[in-house]
């Protein structure tokens, strides 16, 4: 072959080349989805895909379960124009799960970018970990033009998140619920979420920024009108005196890589 290629005039050797890269594109496509399912699973252990269906280029799997948490049912198309900018962008559903919404996914080299992003999670689908002692409860929203990830940093376009985690704990406390919203912000390089919420009972505001090494640090600021929540509150670990209680954590996010 090589020789054949080096006999032939320069047209034909172009030819041969977009004829090749055309097949191998091709072949690459028309590869099974299971093929994809079957290398995800064994990059991560966490991952498991009870079904497959389609091809490279346009599938679903179904059952998808991520660090026992059941996912749902995903489905995906590959974009061809992307690949001449250099990206791999996919328009992505998930449904039948703890995540349903869609989004626009680009992956390129050491970067992922979700664009148009409509989704909501269920928490209560979070088995393993608690919160102040107590299960997961409640969904979180987020509605999104650009979010993109980087191993340098990161970059945010009109993102913002609503949730309902916190009311069942403020039920219990005030008897009234307690939704949260705020923006999702890229600043120095980190993740940044600002929420905030009020009812009749209290104030309060959530900062929680993360940083490319999955690195995070969370602040929680509670502003309670009747002693008998700030004393509540002491015995889940606020600290303070006076009007504003507060309540900081730094870890590692843990689950996310295998």
């Amino acid at each position: 072959m090589t020789d054949l290629l080096e006999n032939s005039p320069k047209g034909a050797r172009k030819l041969w080349i977009i004829g090749a890269s055309a097949f191998l594109i091709s072949a690459i496509a028309g590869a099974p989805a299971s093929l994809v399912a079957a290398l995800a699973v064994k990059q991560s252990p966490l991952l498991q895909i009870g079904a497959s269906e389609g091809t490279l280029w346009r599938g679903s799997y179904s059952g998808v379960v991520y660090n026992r948490v059941p996912v749902g049912d995903i489905a995906y198309e590959v974009k061809p124009l992307g690949l001449l900018a250099g990206k791999v962008v996919i328009d992505a559903s998930s449904v039948r799960g703890a995540l349903q919404g869609k989004a626009r996914l680009a992956l390129s080299t050491g970067a992922v970018e979700f664009r148009n992003t409509k989704a909501q999670f269920d928490l209560g689908a979070i088995r393993q970990y608690t919160f102040f002692g107590a299960r997961y409860q409640g969904v979180a929203r987020i509605d999104a033009k650009s979010l993109r990830l980087s191993r340098t940093g990161c970059h945010t376009e009109e993102a913002r998140v609503q949730t309902n985690a916190f009311d069942t704990l403020a039920k219990q406390l005030s008897g009234a619920e307690f939704p949260l919203a705020g923006d999702v912000q890229c600043l120095d390089g980190k993740l940044r979420l600002s929420l905030g919420g009020r009812n009749d009972q209290a104030t309060v505001n959530i900062e929680v920024s993360l940083a490319p090494d999955l690195t995070y640090a969370m602040a929680l600021k509670a502003a309670p009108k009747r002693p008998e929540i700030s004393n509540a509150l002491r015995v889940f670990g606020f600290e303070g005196d006076g009007d504003e209680l507060s309540w900081n954590a730094v870890g590692r996010l843990r689950g996310l890589k295998s």
